[in-house]
């Protein structure tokens, strides 16, 4: 159903009338209608809207600014040079001033240079009269500087009272944003203008998420641009109002709204806009740019010094180990829109981002449920354990694109980083005891009791990714989230969903210390496996207090004689622009790597690939079309060079480092010296073989001609019954292997003779 943009003012100015930013109450000037039709009126004309959005297409979703929703006038309005006063008949005084912005669909303010004396009162209402903002007083002011939520319509109205006796004050009003999208989109879908594929953060699927989503924020920086963020813990559990986001949302904090619980009840897009609470103001704690994190803390609108306790608020838990998560889950608004929920299901990749220095972020290849927008920029990232590892700095992810990857500053590189200070640094703020920990949960002050007894189980190591043999050795960080010492607990472990195997831990842990713990190494059939670990009976009978943080899962891969396979990569100036995956041979894709930096030339270092004897297929791909050459203003080429043992099996020769945007190599894996089975699905002859081989077989899709490293020779696809592969007398003599991979994706191969 669409709505003219009259319905929408209505619809959404009366869904709005519930909402509040501030500490409530009535303006005076609302009492007397006749007050409001002379006062003193200042215009501002529409921008050039076209020209907005078309920027906005350019910058939406890159990680370097703000989603955009408005167009900032800036002013110098003040009690002096604008506005009408009147006086009362009790002999108190009203200064009231109308801004009108030429055809926008939201108004809010920021204000600077203003002290509201104690006992007088700012507020902000529309024309209708039914959305009021306020009333502000001396707490809700940073440094003189306050924003105003966004007011629907294009016309907002100020109303200072001061009280008969009091001393004047400063109210100055110095930028006024004019809304140019949300509300438009809203005539189109919903709220905001985020894709359908997203999924409400109270779906069937959120349910698990009820804590992280009241620590999820959407807030509104530089006056016109949305940003995503959290409410953060810190050891102390003191409730300390951080919210943690992304660098490049910065902008003055102290004029930053911060938007509580903009939610739909429950799966639907609800017909109106739910309610919400918002503060306003914040104090700049840290920020840095290699993993684009930003610490802030709200200053406006607190009761008791930390977020009032009836807009729910929850403090996230985080883990700044570093750790590979098995999952990822992010809570954002994406495009200003309500709040949503994505979730990737599998491990998490280790990347870059841009020109960040190299695994600064974590990466999300693909998302199984949501995607993010526009907005959700420096929304958090969570672990399969409940606790952020990361805020969102960009990605290609969009509902409908064919990549729905993103990429997350690590919170491990937040941290402490080498040469940081207080402020470039989220290790101060957060951990301002010094404890040393490595993750600590999320604190509801709701339900603030301290804890006595609660074990706690994380990072489950040496049982992920991909193992070339059949022994694992898993080990896990065992933590005392309690006040009371944890001196004895039960480890139940095991693969597979059967935890049989039992550890009995002893030690003494103090409140937030860690121990970790390797288990008995474990032997296992190849194939996908997963490790599960639980804590229970701790100090010997003593009950639980916290089964959130007891369970702890992983998955890997064994490969049964796997070979190891070295890619080597290097790359030219242009590292953004390219990305590679290798396919077995039923064009599955089993490792891929992406979001490398600019202006890093040179070897790019990773893990050997574990492969099972076999064929398969790099492809390597470039964004600008011209494969890794460096070109006039980069000294050097690309290259690639895949290595079994010290035997080349692929490599892109110089001549073809202009390979446009993809390319492909391929390659088999195959044990040297050894016989074959006699397969009956295919025949080759002759064998002893001179110049040329007829290979018959049905069902096939490949052939491949190996050397005796297992370097492909002569590839090529069958489509018939019978190939023939000929060969120049420059073929040397010696043993040679033939690779037949079937359409079922089996792989069969025969030894052959070349006399």
């Amino acid at each position: 159903m669409k709505y003219s943009i009259f319905t929408f003012i209505l619809v959404i100015s009366a869904a709005f009338f519930a909402q509040k930013q501030g500490d409530g109450g009535l303006p005076k000037g609302l009492k007397r209608n006749e007050l409001l039709k002379s006062i003193d009126k200042r215009a501002f004309t529409e921008p050039n809207i076209s020209a907005l959005r078309a920027e906005d297409a350019l910058v939406d979703n890159t990680g370097t600014a703000p989603w955009r929703f408005g167009f900032n006038n800036y002013t110098q309005l003040d009690l002096q040079n604008a506005g009408s006063w009147i006086e009362l008949p009790n002999g108190d005084k009203l200064w009231l001033l109308e801004i009108n912005c030429e055809n926008a669909l939201t108004v809010n303010l920021t204000f600077a240079n203003t002290e509201i004396p104690t006992g007088n009162e700012l507020y902000v209402f529309n024309k209708e009269k039914d959305f009021i903002l306020g009333k502000f007083t001396a707490s809700h002011l940073y440094e003189g500087q306050l924003g105003t939520e966004l007011i629907p319509g294009n016309t907002a109205i100020l109303e200072y009272y001061v009280k008969k006796g009091n001393q004047l004050g400063n109210v100055e009003l110095s930028i006024v944003t004019h809304g140019y999208r949300t509300a438009s989109e809203f005539t189109q879908k919903a709220f905001g203008s985020s894709g359908s594929c997203n999924r409400n953060v109270n779906c069937p699927e959120g349910a698990a998420w009820t804590f992280e989503r009241n620590s999820a924020v959407m807030l509104v920086s530089g006056s016109s641009g949305f940003c995503s963020g959290a409410l953060i813990n810190n050891t102390l559990n003191d409730g300390k109002p951080y919210v943690l986001t992304a660098d490049h949302c910065y902008s003055n904090p102290a004029t930053w709204i911060f938007r509580f619980n903009w939610q739909s009840p429950d799966c639907n897009n609800p017909a109106t806009s739910p309610t919400f609470q918002s503060l306003s103001g914040a104090v700049l704690r840290s920020r840095a740019t290699a993993s684009d994190v930003c610490l802030v803390e709200i200053t406006g609108g607190l009761q008791g010094n930390t977020v009032p306790i009836a807009y729910s608020p929850y403090f996230s838990g985080w883990d700044n180990s570093g750790n590979t998560p098995t999952s990822g889950i992010g809570i954002h608004h994406p495009a200003g829109d309500i709040k949503k929920i994505s979730f990737e299901n599998n491990p998490l990749i280790s990347t870059t981002f841009g020109s960040c220095p190299p695994n600064s972020h974590w990466g999300v290849t693909t998302w199984d449920s949501g995607v993010t927008e526009g907005g959700s920029s420096g929304s958090p990232l969570y672990d399969q354990n409940h606790r952020i590892i990361g805020q969102l700095h960009g990605g290609a992810s969009a509902c409908g694109a064919s990549s729905l990857s993103d990429e997350y500053g690590k919170f491990s590189v937040s941290w402490e980083p080498a040469g940081s200070t207080s402020a470039t640094q989220l290790k101060y703020w957060l951990d301002p005891a010094n404890s040393g920990v490595q993750f600590i949960d999320g604190y509801d002050p709701t339900n603030a009791t301290p804890v006595a007894v609660d074990p706690g189980i994380t990072n489950p190591a040496g049982v992920t990714g991909t193992f070339c043999g059949a022994l694992v050795t898993p080990s896990v960080t065992i933590q005392n989230n309690g006040s009371n010492a944890l001196t004895t607990v039960d480890v139940a472990y095991g693969f597979d969903g059967n935890q049989n195997l039992t550890y009995n831990w002893t030690g003494n842990l103090a409140q937030w210390q860690t121990s970790i713990i390797t288990l008995p190494a474990a032997t296992l059939a190849s194939g996908t496996h997963t490790f599960g670990a639980t804590v229970s009976n701790p100090n010997a009978g003593l009950v639980d207090e916290n089964a959130n943080n007891n369970v702890v899962s992983s998955s890997f891969n064994v490969v049964i004689g796997g070979q190891s396979v070295q890619l080597n990569l290097e790359l030219d100036c242009y590292g953004t622009e390219t990305t590679w995956e290798l396919q077995n041979s039923t064009g599955s894709a089993i490792y891929s790597g992406s979001g490398y930096s600019d202006n890093q030339p040179g070897l790019v270092t990773m893990d050997p690939w574990c492969l099972n004897y076999g064929c398969y297929t790099y492809v390597i791909m470039d964004s600008y079309g011209d494969g890794l050459f460096g070109g006039v203003f980069c000294a050097q080429d690309g290259s690639v060079s895949i290595l079994y043992n010290t035997d080349t099996l692929a490599n892109l020769p110089e001549a073809n480092i202009d390979f446009g945007n993809q390319t492909s190599l391929q390659f088999c894996v195959s044990q040297a010296g050894i016989e074959f089975a006699d397969w009956n699905d295919f025949t080759v002859y002759p064998n002893p073989f001179t110049e040329q081989i007829v290979v018959n077989t049905q069902g096939a899709s490949e052939v491949n001609l190996l050397d005796i490293t297992g370097k492909v020779i002569q590839h090529k696809k069958i489509d018939s019954s019978s190939t023939l592969l000929n060969f120049s007398d420059s073929l040397s003599n010696g043993t040679y292997f033939i690779c037949v991979t079937l359409n079922d994706g089996r792989v069969r191969t025969k030894k052959l003779l070349k006399q």
